[in-house]
């Protein structure tokens, strides 16, 4: 007789041999001894795990002349056939083979005739999932409704390319993976039968390559038996390790050490000198992946480990002792970072070189400072005290527009440049007044407003205004006034000669009393002394310095319309009168109701240019126009053709305008309303627009640019200028 491979010659006969399949016997041996027998079957898995030796136990049972407790007794002349492939009533077919639906009409007429020696006609197909749609089609009805002799028994590897009609005219078992100490058990008895001298740890290194088959271990078994079996000391664990192309766990532990603990040198070498082993480093990239999720789950699990891996004892004796000395934290980003790069590795062309890079990659990742490592670390230095000095540091989502200081009375305050007050972002700086000569026959006076101490730079109120000159009455000031500005020299020749205040004036409600200076404290200055108070106009004025010259500072302005612009410069009057009726609260609140809407957006485009710096979001706001400014709402529109750009930038950053808006206009809850309107840009800007539109259009056409566009696969979105050559033609730069 020819020699028979020990996968065949060991392939189980009856259900008490199956190994690692107990739930899927048991169910047959009770369908066979009931005689509760579907028609049609589906064993699903992987390769090596029985589904075709299943398949054959169950229709020996089936036909089985002498039946015991469901199991075939393999004596009578049905199981002997069965055994040997004799059998006429029992057809395998490989559907790889016959995939057409030819095969499968001959099929369906077949299954009408009568078995010939047997109780049933049974059917096994394997790897169905191989068979075209035609023929699974022409097999349904026949399998849905088949006569009552025969039976069908499906295996396939691939359950998912299985049309679900079929599925559902079957009963599906679901064959898993063999357990690595069942597949060593079985191995043991094999060798001791077949008189093999082998090392339990070659037995353990074969059921670790067989990766749950138990059809694969007994090929390597096989395999190995023929390269060192002729040996008198037996076949030991390296000569198992070279001819598969693993790694001894010793060699994988002082890797993943390495790994974990993140010593690149030690990795290179290791990965070096596997290599120069001629290890398979697919292999080991796999082998690294299952060292890192036993390590992980080693950690998680504790002692039970065992339940979860499907390892030896020595294996997870070692992954326990690694994993007592890492993070759990740092050994799952190992594995998320390197489990994803195995499709990689495969296609790579240098694969040393592609695994060196990715192990240290993910070395790098792992080990690095973590975002709640920081956090946890600076909650344990402020449960010590060593924060404190941070306490006083005013968040900077609580700072007023323009400002940044940390808490008033603060000992960690650093002296800096006094910060602008929110109402001074976009005016001119006010005059420095000279001081007042006093007579020597009147008595030192003192003006509520200069017994009003200064406030420190936390205070986001208007600084305190001077005195000014004040010659019979203040008269308000009208527009064609504001609109002048004074000789210079004028102005310096009149300073030293400042005329006292000779009659009391009625005492009008001040823009200076926005300082931030409690009542009762006001209350007890202003009683001993009832003196007039000088009202003093807050509008941007010259700067007056010691030198006789006046600098004028303009603001940056942002074109407004007419109507607009003359509402700007009758406020004063207004805000003036109204303060002469009001008192000083009253005036404060009616003063910020009343700024206008194009002021407000011009300080809020000037705050995000200079405090956040952000200038292309503020090159963007230049192009909106203020609607309204009604309560909290400040209503901005945009150009629906020419500025829809600009409206989308400034929509994504709109909850930082509003905070910021909030605090500028002084109005909590303030928010800013963006809207397009056709119409909006002036037809000179259109012009603009247009103009540079046409020249990127040209731009585009010349050669060279076209060329670099279409190489490139790009658009040409900018053109600043046009040069002209030596020839007089223009060329877009």
């Amino acid at each position: 007789m020819s020699y028979q491979v020990i996968a065949r010659k060991w392939r189980p006969q009856r259900f008490s041999d199956m190994v690692g399949q107990e739930h899927i016997a048991r169910t047959l041996k009770n369908a066979v001894k009931s005689g509760r027998i579907a028609h049609a079957y589906l064993f699903v898995g992987p390769r090596g795990i029985g589904k075709t030796t299943t398949a054959r136990i169950f229709a020996k049972a089936l036909n089985c002349e002498n039946p015991q407790d469901g199991e075939p007794c393999c004596e009578c002349e049905s199981c002997r056939s069965i055994a040997d492939e004799s059998n006429v009533d029992v057809i395998e077919i490989d559907a790889a083979t016959h995939t057409q639906v030819e095969k499968a009409r001959e099929l369906c007429e077949d299954v009408q005739h009568l078995p010939i020696r047997s109780k049933y006609k049974i059917y096994i197909i394997d790897e169905v999932h191989m068979l075209s749609k035609s023929a699974w089609n022409a097999l349904l009805k026949t399998i849905e409704e088949p006569p009552a002799h025969a039976k069908f028994i499906f295996a396939t590897t691939e359950v998912n390319k299985v049309l679900p009609t079929v599925i559902s005219r079957c009963q599906r078992f679901d064959l898993r993976r063999i357990q690595t100490t069942a597949i060593a058990a079985r191995l043991k008895m094999i060798a001791d039968a077949e008189n093999v001298k082998i090392s339990n740890d070659a037995i353990n290194v074969i059921a670790q390559a067989a990766d749950g088959g138990m059809r694969d271990a007994q090929s390597l078994l096989d395999q190995l038996i023929s390269f060192f079996g002729g040996d008198e000391s037996g076949i030991t664990e390296d000569q198992a390790l070279n001819l598969f192309g693993l790694t001894a766990p010793r060699e994988m532990e002082a890797l993943l050490n390495s790994i974990t603990h993140n010593d690149r040198a030690a990795v290179i070498r290791d990965i070096h000198d596997f290599a120069d082993q001629g290890k398979n480093l697919e292999t080991l990239f796999e082998e690294i992946i299952s060292w890192l999720r036993g390590i992980l789950l080693s950690r998680i699990l504790g002692d039970n480990t065992g339940s979860v891996l499907d390892e030896t004892p020595e294996k997870i004796e070692a992954f326990r002792r690694i994993a007592a000395s890492v993070a759990p934290a740092s050994v799952q980003r190992l594995l998320e970072s390197i489990s994803g790069a195995g499709y990689l590795l495969r296609d790579a062309i240098n694969k040393q070189v592609f695994l060196e890079s990715i192990l240290l990659k993910a070395m790098r990742i792992a080990h690095a400072p973590q975002i709640a490592d920081l956090i946890a670390r600076l909650n344990q230095i402020r449960s010590k005290g060593e924060l404190a000095p941070l306490e006083s540091v005013v968040p900077l989502y609580e700072l007023p527009a323009g400002q940044a200081f940390t808490a008033p009375g603060s000992q960690f305050a650093v002296p800096s440049i006094p910060a602008v007050p929110v109402s001074g972002i976009g005016k001119q700086p006010e005059p420095q007044a000279a001081p007042q000569a006093q007579t020597a026959s009147e008595p030192e006076k003192k003006t509520p407003a200069d017994s009003v101490p200064v406030a420190p730079p936390a205070v986001t109120a208007p600084a305190p205004q001077p005195e000014v000159k004040a010659e019979a009455a203040p008269e308000p000031r009208t527009a064609e006034k504001q609109e002048s500005v004074p000789d210079p020299r004028i102005e310096a020749k009149a300073e030293p000669v400042p005329e006292p205040v000779s009659e009391p004036v009625p005492e009008p409600q001040s823009e200076v009393k926005e300082e931030p200076v409690s009542e009762p404290q006001a209350e007890k200055k202003q009683e001993p002394v009832p003196e007039p108070q000088v009202e003093v106009i807050s509008e941007p004025v010259a700067e007056f310095k010691d030198a006789p010259q006046v600098e004028v500072i303009s603001e940056p302005v942002i074109e407004r319309p007419p109507e607009e612009e003359n509402a700007v410069r009758v406020k004063a009057p207004r805000t003036r009168r109204r303060a002469e009726a009001a008192p000083a609260q009253k005036d404060a609140d009616a003063e910020a109701e009343e700024i206008p809407g194009p002021v407000v957006w011009e300080k809020l485009i000037l705050d995000v240019r200079e405090t956040l710096c952000k200038k292309t979001l503020a090159q963007a706001m230049l192009a909106g126009k203020v609607i309204s400014f009604n309560g909290p709402c400040l209503q901005v529109a945009f150009d629906s053709v020419y500025s829809a750009g600009e409206s989308i930038l400034i929509s994504r950053e709109k909850p930082l305008l509003d905070m910021r808006l909030a605090a500028i206009a002084e109005r909590p809850g303030a928010y800013l309303s963006i809207e397009r309107r056709p119409g909006l840009v002036t037809p000179a800007q259109r012009k603009q627009k247009e103009d540079a539109e046409a020249l990127r259009r040209e731009t585009e056409r010349k050669p060279f640019i076209a060329s670099i566009l279409n190489s490139l696969d790009g658009v040409l979105t900018d053109v600043h200028h046009l040069d002209k050559d030596e020839s007089g033609e223009e060329s877009a730069m």
